[in-house]
């Protein structure tokens, strides 16, 4: 199945859902792309190419063990 994306003015938007829908599921899904996705995806992006530059720390879960450890000590007592 292919995707399609279109920007639809919010003026005909209606008539192209009613047109839309009378393909059966099985032959056309209406995906909606939402302001939070859009944002988020474009976050991931950033961060991905961040890692792929080396320009951030990462740590291994020991490592983390780590770092919890100590400041769990620090802070008891």
């Amino acid at each position: 199945m292919a995707t399609v994306k279109l920007r639809v003015s919010d003026k005909i938007l209606g008539k192209v859902l009613r047109i839309l829908d009378q393909f059966d599921a099985d032959e056309l899904e209406v995906i909606e792309e939402d302001e939070a996705f859009l944002q988020t995806r474009k976050m991931l992006h950033e961060r991905a190419a961040q890692l792929e530059k080396g320009e951030v720390k990462t740590y291994s879960i020991e490592e983390v063990d780590a770092i919890l450890e100590e400041t769990i000590r620090k802070y008891e007592g």
